[in-house]
C-alpha cells in the first residue's frame, strides 16, 4: 500500500521528486547498512529471532508514518523501515532456503516471493482507493494494521535449523560484511535494483503526469504477472539451468522500462507492467536459487545479505539519482538510463557462467 502512495502523499506535502527520491531510497540506505549485521546474525544465532525483529520494525515504521507531518519525519519512518527490511527478508529467505529441497530451490523461492505478490496484487489498488476516499491518516493505520499482523503470523514460526553448535569468531569488517563469492549474484540483483527504485519511486508521478487516473492498477497488472511466472520460471530454473531462466527474465525487465516514455494511456502502461512481471519474475529466483547453490549452510545468511544488499544500492541509487536525472533532464532520459542499467546485469550472469551454475542442482 506505501510504495506506490508515500511519493504521491510526499509531493502532497509540498516537497519535489527529488525530495521523493531521497525519503524513499532513505529505506534501501538503511537497509545496506544494516544487512552485514543481519546477515551475521541469522548465521550465528537463528533465523526466527531475526524475522520477529524484522516484523517489529515493520510496525514502528508505519507507526512513525502516521505520526509524520513533514517530509523529515518520513524520512525517518523510512529509515525503521530499512531496518526491517534488512533484517526480515535476510532471515525469511535463509530460512525458506533452509527448509527448500535442493532439486526444487528454485520453484520453492519463487513460490516463497510469490506470497509477497499477493499483497502487490491488492496493496497499491487499495492504498490509493485508502488515500482517495479517506486520508493518507488512515491509509498509515491500515499498514500499521498489516504490519502487526506480520508480526502475530511470525510468532507461529518454530526454527527448523539446529543452533550452530560450532565457535563462530565475532563479527568483523573481515569476516562479516560480504561474502565475496556472492559477488556476481549481488551484482545481478543491483542491476534489476537500479529498476525497482525508479519505477516503485516515481511511476505513479509519471503516470499521473499522462493522465492515468489510479497508478495503483499498474503494481497490480505488474504483480499479476509476477504470480503467474515466479513459480513457473522457477520450476523452469531447477530443470533446464538458473541462467536459462535469468536471462531472458533480464532482458523482460529492461524492455518493460525502456517503454515507458511511450506509453500514454492505461493499457500501454499495462504493457510495461506485464513485461516486468516476467521479468523479475524469471531473474529474481533463479539468481538467487544460483547464489544458494554455492553458499555453505553455515554462511547462508551472509552471502544472502550480500545479494539484498546489492538490492538495496540498486533501489537506493535508482531512486536518488534518477530522480535528479528526471528533474534535470526529463523522464524519457531516466526511464532509458535505468532501462540501460538494469542490462549491465548481464555483466554478473557472464560471470556466473560455469557448467555448475549452468545446470539444474544436482540432489
Amino acid at each position: 500500500m506505501l510504495t506506490a502512495t508515500l511519493p504521491v502523499y510526499i509531493i502532497g506535502l509540498g516537497g519535489t521528486p527529488a525530495e521523493a527520491g531521497l525519503v524513499t531510497g532513505g529505506a534501501a540506505v538503511t537497509a545496506l547498512l544494516a544487512r552485514p549485521v543481519a546477515g551475521y546474525l541469522v548465521d550465528a544465532w537463528r533465523r526466527r529471532p531475526v524475522v520477529l525483529l524484522g516484523c517489529v520494525f515493520y510496525a514502528v515504521a508505519s507507526v512513525t508514518y502516521l505520526l509524520s507531518s513533514t517530509v523529515l519525519g518520513l524520512g525517518l519512518g523510512r529509515i525503521f523501515h530499512g531496518f526491517a527490511l534488512s533484517n526480515y527478508t535476510t532471515a525469511a529467505n535463509t530460512y525458506v532456503a533452509d527448509i527448500a529441497p535442493r532439486r526444487r530451490r528454485a520453484e520453492a523461492i519463487g513460490i516463497f516471493a510469490a506470497t509477497a505478490d499477493v499483497g502487490l496484487i491488492s496493496g497499491p489498488a487499495f492504498g490509493f482507493a485508502i488515500a482517495n476516499a479517506f486520508s493518507f491518516h488512515e491509509l498509515f493505520l491500515a499498514s500499521t494494521t498489516m504490519a502487526l499482523l506480520a508480526l502475530l503470523s511470525s510468532l507461529f514460526a518454530r526454527e527448523r535449523r539446529a543452533a550452530v553448535s560450532t565457535h563462530r569468531a565475532a563479527w568483523s569488517l573481515r569476516n562479516g560484511l560480504i561474502s565475496i563469492h556472492a559477488l556476481p549474484q549481488a551484482w545481478i540483483a543491483f542491476c534489476l535494483g537500479m529498476g525497482i527504485g525508479p519505477l516503485n519511486t516515481f511511476l505513479s508521478i509519471f503516470a499521473t503526469t499522462r493522465g492515468v487516473g489510479n497508478p495503483g492498477w499498474f503494481f497490480t497488472v505488474q504483480a499479476c504477472a509476477l504470480l503467474l511466472t515466479r513459480a513457473v520460471g522457477g520450476r523452469l530454473a531447477d530443470r533446464r539451468g538458473r541462467i536459462v531462466v535469468i536471462v531472458p527474465g533480464m532482458l523482460a525487465a529492461a524492455a518493460a522500462i525502456a517503454v515507458l516514455p511511450f506509453a500514454y494511456d492505461l493499457p500501454q502502461f499495462f504493457v510495461s507492467a506485464v513485461l516486468w512481471g516476467v521479468g523479475i519474475g524469471c531473474a529474481q529466483p533463479a539468481s538467487q536459487a544460483l547464489l544458494v547453490d554455492r553458499a555453505r549452510g553455515a554462511e547462508r545468511g551472509l552471502a544472502l545479505s550480500t545479494y539484498f544488499m546489492g538490492f538495496d544500492v540498486g533501489i537506493g541509487l535508482g531512486a536518488i539519482a534518477l530522480g535528479v536525472v528526471s528533474q534535470s533532464l526529463g523522464w524519457e532520459v531516466m526511464w532509458t538510463v535505468s532501462a540501460i542499467g538494469i542490462l549491465l546485469g548481464l555483466v554478473g550472469v557472464w560471470y556466473s557462467r560455469s557448467p555448475q551454475a549452468a545446470q539444474p542442482a544436482a540432489a
